[in-house]
């Protein structure tokens, strides 16, 4: 925002028509991000610029046309190096980056461990679909939250080891993958959880389907969220006919080295702790539950508790409409109090 307003691509904060694909959790990351808003231009006879109804048409017919604005260029030489802008598109004006968007997919890594990946597939299948997911997200009382659709619509849900540790299978590594229309609050953090339990065992795949039937499950049972760091939300789909982007080579370029300069300091710190680690189970006797419990917990967010629950068992949150009660009743309350004090 700041950037935009210092290099003076737009005017104002107010009338730039700003819009963003979606919103991601603190501590998630982001790949593909988009934005759209009105951009200052060098170029009126572009089929997507327009001017102001302001200006007069001594300026109009007089200007001449000159090479566009070099957006890319001028945006990151304001950003921090934790974001890049690598391509831009002009757009229709009726363009909107979030009601446009027809695709958002979600990566979430995590080590392999002691998962039964077979298990995790069949549940994360379960999954396709248009269904009501609001068991499968966080409900709170917020109005635009509880008034909204929980129905959203799944493209594909994939399941892969991408990597085989040479020394310990327990440290390869899996990728989730999930591609929708759009995802509810923390749904994909809560599917996550989800499958981490079905894959170490302790639920069948078919909780999946259950929580999805609201006669089964009428509220979603206590469950925590998955930790956000190894979440992405990796690409913002649209229409070719909407969208055709250009990109910046030599943005690209200097990205792709910043980004291998961060991977290889992430994997040199990886390989420090595999080497401490490996000294360390050496030293003591250690239960399976032991050698992979940090890496469940990693994923669960949270202390793996000694005995399990299953969630048949688990208490329920309130229901949707228990939930636009009390945000009812609350405004009710909070209205009364004023007109008590204007009294």
């Amino acid at each position: 925002m700041k950037a935009l307003l210092k290099t003076k691509i737009i005017d104002s904060w107010e009338n730039c028509e700003f819009s963003r694909c979606g919103r991601t959790d603190k501590g998630v990351s982001a790949f593909k991000q988009t934005a759209a808003f009105v951009a200052r231009s060098n170029c009126p006879e572009d089929p997507h610029v327009f001017w102001p109804p302001s200006t007069p048409d001594e300026i109009k017919n007089n200007y001449k046309s000159k090479e566009e604005l070099p957006y890319i260029k001028m945006l990151n030489g304001c950003l921090p190096k934790t974001i890049r802008v690598f391509a831009w598109a002009p757009v229709s004006q009726s363009f909107n980056a979030r009601f446009d968007c027809n695709r958002r997919t979600y990566k979430y890594s995590f080590a392999k461990a002691d998962l039964d990946l077979e298990r995790i597939h069949q549940g994360a299948q379960l999954l396709i679909g248009e269904y009501d997911f609001q068991n499968f997200c966080q409900l709170d009382l917020n109005e635009k939250r509880l008034n909204q659709s929980m129905i959203r619509k799944i493209y594909d849900v994939t399941v892969k080891q991408i990597s085989q540790h040479p020394d310990n299978d327990i440290y390869s590594m899996v990728e989730l993958t999930v591609a929708g229309s759009g995802f509810l609050w923390h749904q994909i953090r809560y599917i996550v959880t989800i499958l981490q339990e079905i894959g170490r065992g302790n639920e069948e795949p078919s909780l999946v389907s259950d929580l999805l039937d609201l006669e089964i499950y009428t509220a979603r049972p206590h469950y925590t969220l998955s930790s956000d760091t190894p979440l992405c939300l990796f690409d913002c789909g649209y229409k070719d006919d909407d969208v055709k982007w250009i990109h910046d080579s030599e943005t690209i370029k200097k990205t792709v080295s910043g980004l291998q300069k961060t991977w290889a300091a992430y994997q040199a710190r990886s390989r420090m702790m595999e080497n401490m680690i490996g000294e360390l189970t050496q030293m003591t006797s250690m239960t399976s539950e032991d050698v992979t419990k940090g890496l469940h917990e990693f994923v669960q967010d949270r202390p793996i508790p000694q005995n399990y629950m299953k969630f048949e068992n688990r208490e329920m949150c309130d229901t949707l409409e228990v939930k636009r009660q009390k945000f009812k009743a609350k405004i009710e309350e909070k209205s009364k109090g004023s007109d008590e004090k204007i009294e």
